[in-house]
This record gives structure tokens, C-alpha cells and sequence, in this order.
């Protein structure tokens, strides 16, 4: 007999963006706002049965803190994704943020602001 846990995969979003996650294995969780995902957020995490919540950039954007405040252990990690409307580029620098801790370099280089200015 197994000891290892099998865990399921989360996302949070609107209707429209969710819909489509279900036919790849995804748990699907529409969020008509920012204070909806949040409670579900904290519901998936206390369930412990996620390994990976995602949830879009435009209802974590104003509940950033409230998310890395979770006390979340190895599982769930929360993971921020664009939408149907496009990257607004806070999953990117939540990520470069979270390398740039952990190793203490800015492994993935510019910031996308400084990328901008770059191209101009």
C-alpha cells in the first residue's frame, strides 16, 4: 500500500476562462470577484486536496497580499495566470520576485518594465 497523496489541480477565474480547464483534468472554480476568489481560495487551501491553484491576473491583482499571506506549506502553491483579455505581467514578476529572493540574483533578468524600455 502507497503512502503518496493524490492531489488535484485548481482554477479560479471567470466563467469563460474556466470553462475550458475542465476537459484538461482542471478543477474548474468561477469567481465573479476579487473578495469570491479569495474565499475560495482559502476553502481550496484548507482542504488540502490541490497541489496547484491557479488564478487569474485580474482577480488576484487586488488580493496579492491577502494570497502571500496564506500559510500554504509545499502544497498548494498559488499560481497567478493571464486571462482570455492578455498578460498584465504580475504572474512574470511574482515569479522573478520569488527567484531573485530565493537566490539572491535577478536570474530572470529585466523587469518587464525595464523590457519596454528596451524595445523603444
Amino acid at each position: 500500500m502507497s503512502d503518496r497523496r493524490t492531489y488535484q489541480l485548481a482554477m479560479i477565474g471567470d466563467a469563460s476562462t474556466v470553462r475550458g480547464f475542465g476537459a484538461g483534468g482542471v478543477r474548474a472554480f468561477p469567481a465573479d470577484s476579487s473578495a469570491a476568489a479569495l474565499t475560495l481560495i482559502r476553502d481550496l487551501v484548507a482542504r488540502d486536496e490541490f497541489a496547484v491553484i491557479y488564478i487569474t491576473e485580474v482577480l488576484a491583482e487586488p488580493i496579492l497580499d491577502q494570497i502571500s499571506g496564506l500559510h500554504t506549506g509545499a502544497v498548494p502553491a498559488v499560481i497567478v495566470v493571464p486571462d482570455q483579455s492578455g498578460a498584465r505581467g504580475i504572474g512574470y514578476e511574482r515569479v522573478r520576485t520569488a527567484v531573485e529572493r530565493a537566490i539572491g540574483i535577478d536570474l530572470l533578468g529585466m523587469s518587464r518594465d525595464q523590457e519596454q524600455e528596451t524595445k523603444r
